[in-house]
Protein backbone atom coordinates (compact mmCIF):
# COMPACT_ATOMS: atom_id res chain seq x y z
CA UNK A 1 0.00 0.00 0.00
CA UNK A 2 2.78 2.54 0.81
CA UNK A 3 3.77 2.20 -2.83
CA UNK A 4 0.82 3.92 -3.84
CA UNK A 5 0.66 6.43 -1.33
CA UNK A 6 1.39 8.74 -3.71
CA UNK A 7 -0.65 7.96 -6.61
CA UNK A 8 -3.93 7.01 -4.05
CA UNK A 9 -4.98 10.43 -2.44
CA UNK A 10 -7.36 10.54 -0.04
CA UNK A 11 -11.10 10.70 -0.12
CA UNK A 12 -13.11 11.19 3.50
CA UNK A 13 -17.08 11.27 2.98
CA UNK A 14 -19.34 11.23 4.87
CA UNK A 15 -23.35 11.20 4.99
CA UNK A 16 -25.65 14.89 4.94
CA UNK A 17 -27.80 12.90 7.47
CA UNK A 18 -26.45 12.42 10.90
CA UNK A 19 -28.19 10.59 13.38
CA UNK A 20 -25.24 11.04 15.97
CA UNK A 21 -22.94 8.42 17.81
CA UNK A 22 -25.89 7.28 19.93
CA UNK A 23 -26.01 4.78 17.16
CA UNK A 24 -23.36 3.04 17.56
CA UNK A 25 -23.18 0.32 14.44
CA UNK A 26 -20.27 -1.39 15.65
CA UNK A 27 -20.74 -1.90 19.34
CA UNK A 28 -23.75 -3.94 18.47
CA UNK A 29 -22.20 -6.76 16.17
CA UNK A 30 -18.93 -9.05 16.14
CA UNK A 31 -16.96 -9.45 13.10
CA UNK A 32 -15.50 -12.50 10.80
CA UNK A 33 -13.42 -11.53 8.09
CA UNK A 34 -12.56 -13.85 4.79
CA UNK A 35 -9.89 -13.10 1.88
CA UNK A 36 -12.20 -12.97 -1.39
CA UNK A 37 -9.89 -15.37 -3.15
CA UNK A 38 -11.36 -15.43 -6.46
CA UNK A 39 -11.46 -11.67 -6.87
CA UNK A 40 -7.65 -11.14 -5.59
CA UNK A 41 -4.60 -11.61 -7.80
CA UNK A 42 -0.54 -11.12 -7.06
CA UNK A 43 -0.85 -7.50 -7.74
CA UNK A 44 -2.78 -4.94 -6.12
CA UNK A 45 -6.48 -4.86 -5.87
CA UNK A 46 -7.69 -2.01 -3.73
CA UNK A 47 -11.19 0.06 -2.92
CA UNK A 48 -14.27 -2.15 -2.97
CA UNK A 49 -17.38 -0.14 -3.72
CA UNK A 50 -21.05 -0.77 -4.10
CA UNK A 51 -22.88 -0.31 -7.67
CA UNK A 52 -25.88 -1.20 -7.96
CA UNK A 53 -25.81 -5.20 -7.40
CA UNK A 54 -22.07 -4.88 -8.11
CA UNK A 55 -18.62 -4.62 -6.28
CA UNK A 56 -16.94 -2.30 -7.98
CA UNK A 57 -12.91 -2.51 -7.69
CA UNK A 58 -9.44 -1.22 -9.04
CA UNK A 59 -6.94 -3.38 -9.59
CA UNK A 60 -3.24 -3.27 -10.69
CA UNK A 61 -0.96 -6.02 -11.96
CA UNK A 62 2.12 -7.38 -10.08
CA UNK A 63 4.47 -6.23 -12.36
CA UNK A 64 3.51 -2.94 -11.67
CA UNK A 65 3.69 -3.43 -7.70
CA UNK A 66 7.60 -4.54 -8.14
CA UNK A 67 10.59 -2.68 -7.47
CA UNK A 68 11.10 0.68 -9.03
CA UNK A 69 13.98 -0.31 -10.38
CA UNK A 70 12.69 -4.12 -12.22
CA UNK A 71 9.66 -2.68 -13.58
CA UNK A 72 9.20 -0.92 -16.82
CA UNK A 73 7.87 2.81 -16.00
CA UNK A 74 3.92 4.03 -16.27
CA UNK A 75 3.39 1.02 -18.16
CA UNK A 76 1.20 -0.55 -15.50
CA UNK A 77 -1.82 0.94 -14.01
CA UNK A 78 -5.04 0.71 -12.02
CA UNK A 79 -7.88 -0.17 -14.07
CA UNK A 80 -11.68 -0.75 -12.47
CA UNK A 81 -13.24 -4.21 -12.41
CA UNK A 82 -16.59 -5.59 -11.15
CA UNK A 83 -18.07 -8.31 -9.92
CA UNK A 84 -21.45 -9.57 -9.04
CA UNK A 85 -22.46 -10.44 -5.67
CA UNK A 86 -25.64 -12.36 -3.98
CA UNK A 87 -27.46 -11.07 -1.38
CA UNK A 88 -25.17 -12.08 1.31
CA UNK A 89 -22.60 -10.36 -0.05
CA UNK A 90 -20.90 -13.36 -1.95
CA UNK A 91 -19.44 -13.11 -5.41
CA UNK A 92 -21.29 -14.81 -8.33
CA UNK A 93 -18.64 -14.06 -11.26
CA UNK A 94 -14.96 -14.12 -11.74
CA UNK A 95 -13.59 -10.54 -12.14
CA UNK A 96 -14.45 -8.48 -15.28
CA UNK A 97 -13.42 -5.09 -16.50
CA UNK A 98 -16.34 -2.49 -16.31
CA UNK A 99 -17.06 -0.84 -19.55
CA UNK A 100 -15.80 2.53 -20.27
CA UNK A 101 -12.45 2.23 -17.81
CA UNK A 102 -9.47 0.70 -18.96
CA UNK A 103 -7.98 3.26 -21.47
CA UNK A 104 -6.64 5.88 -18.96
CA UNK A 105 -3.26 5.96 -16.33
CA UNK A 106 -4.84 5.42 -13.15
CA UNK A 107 -8.73 4.73 -12.58
CA UNK A 108 -10.64 4.58 -9.16
CA UNK A 109 -11.59 4.42 -6.84
CA UNK A 110 -15.10 4.89 -7.42
CA UNK A 111 -18.30 6.41 -5.36
CA UNK A 112 -21.78 5.64 -6.98
CA UNK A 113 -25.08 7.51 -5.84
CA UNK A 114 -28.36 5.52 -6.27
CA UNK A 115 -30.38 8.45 -5.85
CA UNK A 116 -29.02 10.39 -8.95
CA UNK A 117 -27.68 7.34 -10.78
CA UNK A 118 -23.79 8.98 -11.33
CA UNK A 119 -20.37 7.30 -10.72
CA UNK A 120 -17.92 9.72 -8.62
CA UNK A 121 -14.32 8.64 -10.18
CA UNK A 122 -10.57 9.43 -9.41
CA UNK A 123 -8.64 9.67 -12.85
CA UNK A 124 -5.34 10.63 -13.68
CA UNK A 125 -4.42 13.61 -15.93
CA UNK A 126 -2.61 11.38 -18.42
CA UNK A 127 -4.00 9.24 -20.82
CA UNK A 128 -2.83 6.19 -22.09
CA UNK A 129 -2.07 7.63 -25.32
CA UNK A 130 -0.16 10.09 -23.42
CA UNK A 131 1.87 7.11 -21.70
CA UNK A 132 3.11 5.14 -24.83
CA UNK A 133 4.51 7.99 -26.42
CA UNK A 134 6.65 9.95 -23.79
CA UNK A 135 8.16 8.55 -20.28
CA UNK A 136 5.97 10.32 -17.44
CA UNK A 137 7.88 10.05 -14.16
CA UNK A 138 4.84 9.27 -11.58
CA UNK A 139 5.88 12.22 -9.19
CA UNK A 140 4.79 14.87 -12.14
CA UNK A 141 1.00 12.93 -12.34
CA UNK A 142 -2.34 14.59 -11.00
CA UNK A 143 -5.32 13.12 -9.62
CA UNK A 144 -8.66 14.60 -11.14
CA UNK A 145 -12.53 14.33 -10.18
CA UNK A 146 -14.79 13.50 -12.70
CA UNK A 147 -18.73 12.45 -12.56
CA UNK A 148 -19.86 9.85 -15.01
CA UNK A 149 -23.16 8.26 -15.83
CA UNK A 150 -24.11 4.89 -17.78
CA UNK A 151 -25.35 5.71 -21.94
CA UNK A 152 -26.18 2.09 -23.29
CA UNK A 153 -24.64 -0.40 -20.64
CA UNK A 154 -21.15 2.14 -20.81
CA UNK A 155 -19.39 4.75 -18.11
CA UNK A 156 -19.21 7.96 -19.83
CA UNK A 157 -17.68 11.31 -18.12
CA UNK A 158 -20.21 13.57 -17.99
CA UNK A 159 -19.04 16.15 -16.00
CA UNK A 160 -14.81 17.39 -14.35
CA UNK A 161 -14.77 18.79 -10.64
CA UNK A 162 -14.66 22.59 -11.29
CA UNK A 163 -11.91 22.56 -8.49
CA UNK A 164 -9.48 20.00 -9.94
CA UNK A 165 -6.57 21.87 -10.00
CA UNK A 166 -3.06 20.59 -12.08
CA UNK A 167 -1.13 21.56 -9.72
CA UNK A 168 -2.38 19.01 -7.23
CA UNK A 169 -3.94 15.77 -6.43
CA UNK A 170 -8.15 15.94 -6.47
CA UNK A 171 -8.74 12.52 -5.60
CA UNK A 172 -11.33 9.14 -4.14
CA UNK A 173 -14.72 10.90 -4.31
CA UNK A 174 -17.00 10.13 -1.54
CA UNK A 175 -20.50 11.12 -2.58
CA UNK A 176 -23.48 11.25 -0.45
CA UNK A 177 -26.68 9.32 -0.58
CA UNK A 178 -28.77 12.61 -2.03
CA UNK A 179 -26.01 13.35 -4.10
CA UNK A 180 -25.42 16.81 -2.72
CA UNK A 181 -22.23 16.44 -0.70
CA UNK A 182 -18.66 15.49 -1.81
CA UNK A 183 -16.02 14.84 0.25
CA UNK A 184 -12.38 14.23 -1.81
CA UNK A 185 -8.71 14.17 -0.75
CA UNK A 186 -6.20 17.06 -1.81
CA UNK A 187 -2.65 17.81 -1.28
CA UNK A 188 -3.66 21.88 -1.87
CA UNK A 189 -2.19 24.30 0.16
CA UNK A 190 -3.74 25.50 3.22
CA UNK A 191 -4.08 22.11 4.97
CA UNK A 192 -3.26 20.58 7.76
CA UNK A 193 -1.04 17.29 6.53
CA UNK A 194 0.59 15.75 3.86
CA UNK A 195 -3.43 14.85 2.42
CA UNK A 196 -6.59 16.34 3.74
CA UNK A 197 -9.88 15.67 3.34
CA UNK A 198 -12.21 18.11 1.82
CA UNK A 199 -16.41 19.06 1.29
CA UNK A 200 -17.88 20.73 -1.48
CA UNK A 201 -21.85 20.86 -1.68
CA UNK A 202 -23.67 20.55 -4.94
CA UNK A 203 -26.75 23.49 -5.34
CA UNK A 204 -28.84 24.05 -7.90
CA UNK A 205 -26.17 22.04 -10.22
CA UNK A 206 -22.81 24.18 -8.86
CA UNK A 207 -20.20 23.01 -6.34
CA UNK A 208 -19.00 25.20 -3.40
CA UNK A 209 -15.72 26.04 -2.90
CA UNK A 210 -13.88 23.41 -1.37
CA UNK A 211 -13.83 23.29 3.00
CA UNK A 212 -11.20 21.62 4.68
CA UNK A 213 -13.27 19.13 7.39
CA UNK A 214 -10.80 20.33 10.09
CA UNK A 215 -8.01 19.37 12.75
CA UNK A 216 -10.79 16.87 14.67
CA UNK A 217 -10.65 14.80 11.21
CA UNK A 218 -7.23 16.04 9.75
CA UNK A 219 -4.00 14.81 11.18
CA UNK A 220 -0.02 15.53 9.71
CA UNK A 221 -0.30 12.47 8.24
CA UNK A 222 -2.73 10.81 5.78
CA UNK A 223 -6.18 10.47 6.09
CA UNK A 224 -7.91 8.43 3.11
CA UNK A 225 -10.64 5.70 1.75
CA UNK A 226 -13.63 7.22 3.44
CA UNK A 227 -17.16 6.17 2.99
CA UNK A 228 -20.85 5.99 4.50
CA UNK A 229 -21.49 3.95 6.76
CA UNK A 230 -24.88 3.23 9.27
CA UNK A 231 -26.28 5.96 11.14
CA UNK A 232 -24.32 8.72 9.33
CA UNK A 233 -20.97 7.21 10.26
CA UNK A 234 -17.84 8.05 8.40
CA UNK A 235 -15.29 6.00 7.94
CA UNK A 236 -11.81 6.47 6.91
CA UNK A 237 -8.50 5.78 6.89
CA UNK A 238 -5.46 7.30 8.50
CA UNK A 239 -1.70 6.80 9.95
CA UNK A 240 -2.13 10.21 12.07
CA UNK A 241 -4.86 8.97 14.68
CA UNK A 242 -4.44 8.04 17.89
CA UNK A 243 -3.76 4.44 18.45
CA UNK A 244 -2.26 4.27 14.94
CA UNK A 245 -0.44 0.92 15.07
CA UNK A 246 1.96 2.35 11.99
CA UNK A 247 0.35 2.35 8.87
CA UNK A 248 -3.32 3.05 7.39
CA UNK A 249 -6.24 2.02 10.00
CA UNK A 250 -9.36 2.08 10.01
CA UNK A 251 -11.28 4.70 12.03
CA UNK A 252 -14.62 6.14 12.49
CA UNK A 253 -16.73 9.34 13.49
CA UNK A 254 -19.58 11.27 12.97
CA UNK A 255 -19.57 14.77 11.96
CA UNK A 256 -21.78 16.00 14.51
CA UNK A 257 -18.68 14.82 16.85
CA UNK A 258 -16.09 17.12 18.21
CA UNK A 259 -14.07 14.36 20.01
CA UNK A 260 -11.21 12.47 18.01
CA UNK A 261 -12.32 9.60 15.57
CA UNK A 262 -12.86 6.09 16.84
CA UNK A 263 -9.89 3.35 16.43
CA UNK A 264 -12.19 0.09 14.96
CA UNK A 265 -9.33 -2.05 17.51
CA UNK A 266 -8.11 -5.41 16.34
CA UNK A 267 -11.13 -6.73 15.08
CA UNK A 268 -10.45 -5.06 11.40
CA UNK A 269 -7.07 -3.24 11.79
CA UNK A 270 -3.82 -4.96 11.49
CA UNK A 271 -0.34 -4.18 11.61
CA UNK A 272 -0.49 -3.37 7.51
CA UNK A 273 -2.37 -1.22 5.51
CA UNK A 274 -6.03 -1.45 6.28
CA UNK A 275 -8.17 0.99 4.78
CA UNK A 276 -11.53 1.73 2.27
CA UNK A 277 -13.63 -0.56 4.74
CA UNK A 278 -17.30 -0.45 3.02
CA UNK A 279 -20.80 -1.30 4.09
CA UNK A 280 -23.78 -2.98 2.32
CA UNK A 281 -26.96 -0.77 3.44
CA UNK A 282 -28.51 -4.10 4.98
CA UNK A 283 -25.36 -3.99 7.55
CA UNK A 284 -24.80 -7.42 7.14
CA UNK A 285 -21.53 -7.22 5.45
CA UNK A 286 -18.91 -5.44 3.78
CA UNK A 287 -15.70 -5.16 2.03
CA UNK A 288 -12.48 -3.63 2.48
CA UNK A 289 -8.59 -3.62 1.43
CA UNK A 290 -5.32 -4.66 3.18
CA UNK A 291 -2.28 -5.04 2.65
CA UNK A 292 -1.58 -7.61 5.23
CA UNK A 293 0.11 -11.07 3.92
CA UNK A 294 -2.86 -12.64 1.70
CA UNK A 295 -2.69 -13.45 -2.14
CA UNK A 296 -0.56 -10.10 -3.60
CA UNK A 297 0.75 -7.00 -2.25
CA UNK A 298 -2.74 -5.13 -1.35
CA UNK A 299 -6.32 -7.09 -1.25
CA UNK A 300 -10.15 -7.44 -0.98
CA UNK A 301 -11.44 -8.61 2.17
CA UNK A 302 -15.07 -10.19 2.89
CA UNK A 303 -16.51 -8.63 6.13
CA UNK A 304 -19.42 -10.63 8.01
CA UNK A 305 -20.97 -8.17 10.45
CA UNK A 306 -23.06 -10.57 13.09
CA UNK A 307 -25.60 -8.95 15.02
CA UNK A 308 -25.27 -8.93 18.90
CA UNK A 309 -28.88 -7.72 19.49
CA UNK A 310 -31.87 -9.66 19.16
CA UNK A 311 -35.48 -8.80 17.55
CA UNK A 312 -37.83 -8.43 20.67
CA UNK A 313 -41.33 -8.28 19.34
CA UNK A 314 -44.84 -7.76 20.63
CA UNK A 315 -48.42 -6.45 19.78
CA UNK A 316 -50.94 -4.19 21.75
CA UNK A 317 -54.66 -4.47 21.23
CA UNK A 318 -57.59 -3.55 23.00
CA UNK A 319 -59.16 -5.17 25.60
CA UNK A 320 -62.64 -4.69 25.05
CA UNK A 321 -62.64 -5.80 21.03
CA UNK A 322 -59.08 -6.81 20.46
CA UNK A 323 -58.43 -4.22 17.49
CA UNK A 324 -54.86 -3.35 17.73
CA UNK A 325 -53.38 -0.07 19.16
CA UNK A 326 -51.57 2.30 17.02
CA UNK A 327 -49.24 4.86 18.59
CA UNK A 328 -49.64 3.23 22.08
CA UNK A 329 -45.73 4.29 23.90
CA UNK A 330 -43.77 0.96 24.75
CA UNK A 331 -40.78 1.59 26.66
CA UNK A 332 -38.29 -0.85 27.32
CA UNK A 333 -36.10 -1.30 30.49
CA UNK A 334 -33.76 -3.80 32.08
CA UNK A 335 -34.82 -5.89 34.97
CA UNK A 336 -32.71 -3.47 37.23
CA UNK A 337 -35.73 -0.49 36.38
CA UNK A 338 -33.52 1.34 33.86
CA UNK A 339 -35.29 2.28 30.79
CA UNK A 340 -33.36 1.83 27.95
CA UNK A 341 -35.69 2.45 24.59
CA UNK A 342 -38.88 3.82 23.57
CA UNK A 343 -41.22 3.12 20.32
CA UNK A 344 -44.54 3.43 19.29
CA UNK A 345 -46.68 1.02 17.51
CA UNK A 346 -47.40 0.73 14.18
CA UNK A 347 -50.63 0.65 12.80
CA UNK A 348 -51.33 -3.27 13.45
CA UNK A 349 -50.89 -2.69 17.11
CA UNK A 350 -46.97 -4.05 16.72
CA UNK A 351 -43.76 -3.07 18.14
CA UNK A 352 -40.19 -4.15 17.78
CA UNK A 353 -36.92 -3.10 19.61
CA UNK A 354 -33.03 -4.53 19.20
CA UNK A 355 -32.11 -5.57 22.71
CA UNK A 356 -28.78 -7.28 23.28
CA UNK A 357 -29.11 -11.33 23.71
CA UNK A 358 -29.54 -13.20 26.76
CA UNK A 359 -30.40 -10.06 29.32
CA UNK A 360 -33.41 -9.43 31.03
CA UNK A 361 -36.02 -7.37 29.93
CA UNK A 362 -39.55 -5.41 31.02
CA UNK A 363 -42.33 -4.02 28.60
CA UNK A 364 -44.51 -0.94 29.61
CA UNK A 365 -47.00 -0.06 27.40
CA UNK A 366 -48.73 3.64 27.64
CA UNK A 367 -51.71 5.02 25.85
CA UNK A 368 -54.00 8.03 26.13
CA UNK A 369 -57.60 6.47 27.51
CA UNK A 370 -56.29 2.96 28.54
CA UNK A 371 -55.03 1.44 31.67
CA UNK A 372 -51.02 1.37 31.61
CA UNK A 373 -49.37 -2.34 31.73
CA UNK A 374 -46.08 -3.75 32.08
CA UNK A 375 -44.93 -7.10 31.91
CA UNK A 376 -41.48 -9.16 31.87
CA UNK A 377 -40.37 -10.44 28.21
CA UNK A 378 -40.37 -13.82 27.72
CA UNK A 379 -37.38 -15.30 25.47
CA UNK A 380 -38.51 -16.46 21.72
CA UNK A 381 -42.08 -15.47 23.05
CA UNK A 382 -44.33 -12.68 21.01
CA UNK A 383 -45.75 -10.44 23.92
CA UNK A 384 -49.21 -9.59 23.62
CA UNK A 385 -51.20 -6.18 25.47
CA UNK A 386 -54.62 -6.39 25.81
CA UNK A 387 -54.96 -2.71 27.62
CA UNK A 388 -58.31 -2.46 29.39
CA UNK A 389 -59.91 0.97 27.91
CA UNK A 390 -60.07 4.37 30.30
CA UNK A 391 -63.41 5.56 28.43
CA UNK A 392 -63.80 8.70 28.99
CA UNK A 393 -64.82 12.26 26.88
CA UNK A 394 -63.00 15.85 26.71
CA UNK A 395 -64.98 18.80 26.16
CA UNK A 396 -63.63 22.38 25.47
CA UNK A 397 -65.18 25.43 27.07
CA UNK A 398 -65.08 29.09 25.80
CA UNK A 399 -67.59 32.24 25.92
CA UNK A 400 -69.77 32.18 23.54
CA UNK A 401 -69.23 35.51 21.96
CA UNK A 402 -65.61 36.19 22.09
CA UNK A 403 -64.62 32.21 22.03
CA UNK A 404 -61.97 32.60 24.54
CA UNK A 405 -61.52 29.69 27.09
CA UNK A 406 -63.23 29.47 30.48
CA UNK A 407 -60.87 28.24 32.73
CA UNK A 408 -61.86 26.74 36.48
CA UNK A 409 -65.19 25.32 34.86
CA UNK A 410 -67.18 23.36 37.74
CA UNK A 411 -68.87 19.99 35.76
CA UNK A 412 -70.66 17.90 38.44
CA UNK A 413 -72.44 14.48 38.31
CA UNK A 414 -74.06 13.77 41.51
CA UNK A 415 -70.78 13.25 43.60
CA UNK A 416 -68.52 13.45 40.63
CA UNK A 417 -66.29 16.93 40.01
CA UNK A 418 -64.51 18.28 37.03
CA UNK A 419 -62.62 21.17 36.29
CA UNK A 420 -61.24 22.88 33.24
CA UNK A 421 -57.96 23.52 32.99
CA UNK A 422 -56.43 27.16 31.97
CA UNK A 423 -56.90 26.05 28.44
CA UNK A 424 -60.60 25.27 29.20
CA UNK A 425 -60.49 21.90 28.51
CA UNK A 426 -61.75 18.91 31.18
CA UNK A 427 -61.32 15.19 30.50
CA UNK A 428 -64.34 13.61 32.34
CA UNK A 429 -64.06 9.92 33.37
CA UNK A 430 -67.18 7.72 32.51
CA UNK A 431 -65.37 4.57 33.45
CA UNK A 432 -68.29 4.23 36.30
CA UNK A 433 -71.18 4.33 34.07
CA UNK A 434 -73.70 7.04 35.59
CA UNK A 435 -77.37 8.32 34.49
CA UNK A 436 -77.02 11.88 35.90
CA UNK A 437 -77.36 14.95 34.80
CA UNK A 438 -73.76 16.59 34.40
CA UNK A 439 -74.43 20.16 34.50
CA UNK A 440 -71.53 22.85 33.74
CA UNK A 441 -71.22 25.90 35.88
CA UNK A 442 -69.49 28.87 36.09
CA UNK A 443 -70.02 32.54 38.12
CA UNK A 444 -71.56 34.89 36.05
CA UNK A 445 -72.46 32.09 32.86
CA UNK A 446 -75.78 30.59 32.60
CA UNK A 447 -75.88 26.59 33.15
CA UNK A 448 -74.59 24.28 30.33
CA UNK A 449 -76.43 20.27 31.01
CA UNK A 450 -74.24 18.43 29.29
CA UNK A 451 -76.01 15.56 27.30
CA UNK A 452 -73.03 12.62 26.99
CA UNK A 453 -74.58 9.52 25.01
CA UNK A 454 -71.66 6.58 25.95
CA UNK A 455 -72.72 4.46 23.80
CA UNK A 456 -69.86 3.84 20.71
CA UNK A 457 -67.46 5.69 22.76
CA UNK A 458 -64.16 5.05 22.58
CA UNK A 459 -60.62 5.94 24.27
CA UNK A 460 -59.08 6.53 20.87
CA UNK A 461 -61.60 8.61 19.87
CA UNK A 462 -59.99 12.18 19.45
CA UNK A 463 -62.77 14.44 18.59
CA UNK A 464 -63.20 17.55 21.36
CA UNK A 465 -66.40 18.58 21.59
CA UNK A 466 -67.00 22.74 22.27
CA UNK A 467 -69.41 24.05 25.03
CA UNK A 468 -70.25 27.76 24.21
CA UNK A 469 -71.37 29.17 27.92
CA UNK A 470 -73.33 32.47 27.50
CA UNK A 471 -72.72 35.15 30.01
CA UNK A 472 -76.01 35.79 32.70
CA UNK A 473 -76.60 39.42 32.67
CA UNK A 474 -79.80 41.09 32.54
CA UNK A 475 -80.59 43.10 29.67
CA UNK A 476 -77.84 41.41 28.04
CA UNK A 477 -77.62 42.12 23.85
CA UNK A 478 -76.18 39.06 21.94
CA UNK A 479 -76.09 39.35 18.29
CA UNK A 480 -76.64 36.58 16.49
CA UNK A 481 -74.54 37.66 13.38
CA UNK A 482 -74.48 34.00 11.44
CA UNK A 483 -78.64 34.17 11.09
CA UNK A 484 -79.27 34.31 7.58
CA UNK A 485 -83.37 34.73 6.03
CA UNK A 486 -83.75 33.98 2.39
CA UNK A 487 -83.62 37.31 0.75
CA UNK A 488 -86.49 39.58 0.66
CA UNK A 489 -87.99 36.80 2.83
CA UNK A 490 -88.87 35.63 6.58
CA UNK A 491 -88.33 32.05 6.24
CA UNK A 492 -84.94 30.82 7.85
CA UNK A 493 -82.27 29.38 5.66
CA UNK A 494 -80.80 25.99 7.12
CA UNK A 495 -77.46 26.95 7.88
CA UNK A 496 -78.80 29.53 10.85
CA UNK A 497 -80.47 26.57 12.73
CA UNK A 498 -77.71 25.57 14.65
CA UNK A 499 -77.01 29.18 15.59
CA UNK A 500 -80.89 28.87 16.77
CA UNK A 501 -80.16 24.83 18.31
CA UNK A 502 -77.82 27.02 20.80
CA UNK A 503 -80.44 29.06 21.75
CA UNK A 504 -82.86 26.76 22.40
CA UNK A 505 -80.08 24.43 24.65
CA UNK A 506 -79.49 27.57 26.72
CA UNK A 507 -83.09 27.84 28.04
CA UNK A 508 -83.90 24.36 28.29
CA UNK A 509 -81.08 24.38 30.46
CA UNK A 510 -82.36 27.85 32.22
CA UNK A 511 -85.83 27.07 32.79
CA UNK A 512 -86.33 30.88 34.49
CA UNK A 513 -84.90 32.76 31.28
CA UNK A 514 -86.78 34.96 29.12
CA UNK A 515 -85.85 36.85 26.28
CA UNK A 516 -86.90 39.03 23.97
CA UNK A 517 -86.48 38.20 19.99
CA UNK A 518 -85.84 41.46 18.11
CA UNK A 519 -85.03 41.73 14.31
CA UNK A 520 -84.01 44.55 12.62
CA UNK A 521 -83.55 45.85 8.84
CA UNK A 522 -81.34 48.55 7.34
CA UNK A 523 -83.09 51.71 5.77
CA UNK A 524 -83.05 50.38 1.95
CA UNK A 525 -86.51 49.55 2.03
CA UNK A 526 -89.54 51.49 2.78
CA UNK A 527 -90.00 52.26 6.72
CA UNK A 528 -93.86 50.49 6.89
CA UNK A 529 -91.96 47.59 4.60
CA UNK A 530 -88.85 46.74 6.98
CA UNK A 531 -90.92 47.11 10.37
CA UNK A 532 -93.37 44.54 8.83
CA UNK A 533 -90.65 42.53 7.96
CA UNK A 534 -88.78 42.35 10.80
CA UNK A 535 -91.13 41.55 12.68
CA UNK A 536 -91.68 38.53 10.57
CA UNK A 537 -88.56 37.44 10.74
CA UNK A 538 -88.66 37.26 14.52
CA UNK A 539 -92.30 35.22 14.35
CA UNK A 540 -90.28 32.89 12.56
CA UNK A 541 -87.95 32.77 15.27
CA UNK A 542 -90.08 32.69 18.04
CA UNK A 543 -91.69 30.10 16.03
CA UNK A 544 -88.68 27.65 15.33
CA UNK A 545 -88.02 28.35 19.44
CA UNK A 546 -91.92 27.06 20.68
CA UNK A 547 -91.47 24.39 18.30
CA UNK A 548 -88.63 22.70 19.80
CA UNK A 549 -89.97 23.59 23.26
CA UNK A 550 -89.46 26.61 24.46
CA UNK A 551 -92.68 28.00 26.19
CA UNK A 552 -94.08 30.92 24.05
CA UNK A 553 -94.17 32.92 27.30
CA UNK A 554 -90.66 32.89 28.11
CA UNK A 555 -90.50 35.20 24.25
CA UNK A 556 -91.24 38.23 23.50
CA UNK A 557 -90.91 38.64 19.59
CA UNK A 558 -90.25 42.40 18.13
CA UNK A 559 -89.11 43.67 15.08
CA UNK A 560 -87.94 47.27 15.00
CA UNK A 561 -87.18 47.25 11.38
CA UNK A 562 -84.71 50.06 10.62
CA UNK A 563 -85.46 52.19 13.77
CA UNK A 564 -82.69 51.14 15.63
CA UNK A 565 -79.39 51.66 12.87
CA UNK A 566 -76.13 51.24 14.16
CA UNK A 567 -74.41 53.37 11.82
CA UNK A 568 -75.53 56.41 9.67
CA UNK A 569 -76.91 54.60 6.86
CA UNK A 570 -80.65 56.39 6.87
CA UNK A 571 -82.68 56.87 4.36
CA UNK A 572 -81.45 58.40 1.11
CA UNK A 573 -77.57 58.44 2.36
CA UNK A 574 -75.52 56.50 0.26
CA UNK A 575 -73.95 53.44 1.95
CA UNK A 576 -71.59 50.27 1.08
CA UNK A 577 -73.28 47.18 0.97
CA UNK A 578 -70.86 46.24 4.08
CA UNK A 579 -72.34 49.23 5.84
CA UNK A 580 -75.81 48.00 5.54
CA UNK A 581 -75.04 44.86 6.52
CA UNK A 582 -74.32 45.83 9.71
CA UNK A 583 -78.03 46.79 10.21
CA UNK A 584 -79.29 44.15 9.52
CA UNK A 585 -79.37 41.90 12.35
CA UNK A 586 -80.96 39.70 15.07
CA UNK A 587 -80.66 40.09 18.25
CA UNK A 588 -81.55 38.05 21.54
CA UNK A 589 -81.87 39.93 24.72
CA UNK A 590 -82.22 38.44 28.03
CA UNK A 591 -84.86 40.26 30.19
CA UNK A 592 -85.10 38.33 33.29
CA UNK A 593 -83.58 34.55 34.53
Amino acid sequence: MRKICGILFILFSTAIISYGQSVNFFERVSIDIELLRQLNTPGSDISPALVKDELYFSSMPAASTASSRTRPQNMQFYDVYKTEISSEGNPLSGRQPVAGFGNRYHEGPVSWCRETGELFVTLSNVTDGDTLRRFIREEYIRLRLAVMHEVNGKWVIREEFPYNNEKFHFAHPAISPTGDTLIFSSDMTGGFGKSDLYMSVRSNESWSRPQNLGEVINTAGNEMFPTFGPGGMLLFSSDGHKDNRGQLDIYYTFLSDTLPPVHLGEQINSAYDDFGLTIHPSGDFGYFSSGRPGTGSDDIYFVRFNSLYEKIEGKVAANKNGLPLRDATVSLFDCGGNRLQETRTDIGGNFAFEAAIGRCYRFRVEKDGFVSESRDHEQGELTVFRLKEILSYRVLVVDAEDGKPLARTGIACNNLKWQTDNAGFALIDLSEKSDCEYRVTRNGYFDYVLEIDSAGMSAQASTVDTLRMFRKEENRVITLNNLVFYRDMWRIMPESEKVLERLVKLMKDNPGMRVEIASHTDSRLADDYNLWLSQKRSDSITDYMTDNGIEKERLVSKGYGETQLLNHCTNWVECSNAEHLVNRRTEFRILSF
